[in-house]
């Protein structure tokens, strides 16, 4: 599953199926979170992540230390990896007459 040395963003643009990338997400979380951080001011990303909301918990790291914050730029990196990815492994069903077609 994991390849070490490698970027996180790029570990979990890699990810195999839905199921793994939520693992990686799940990895990422407990290892960006071990020490505590300093995440600790950006209040709703631990609920956000337990949620695998991941598009909240980049929004609330956005919000309380800007996007181009340095030093939280992987992180941000990595949850937008996590976010586009997952589309592509999970792409919303279409719906209306288009999709009745086939």
């Amino acid at each position: 599953m994991s390849r070490p040395g490698l970027p996180w963003d790029i570990l979990v643009s890699r990810a195999a199926s839905a199921d793994e990338l939520d693992r990686l997400m799940d990895v990422w979380f407990l290892a960006v979170t071990a020490g505590r951080s300093n995440l600790y001011a950006s209040t709703g990303f631990d609920s956000h992540m337990k949620l695998r909301d991941w598009e909240g918990a980049k929004r609330d790291i956005e919000q309380t230390y800007g996007r181009s914050s340095r030093e939280h730029r992987q992180t941000l990196a990595t949850l937008t990896a996590a976010i586009r990815y997952r589309k592509v492994l999970r792409p919303v069903p279409r719906v209306g007459p288009e999709a009745q077609d086939r």
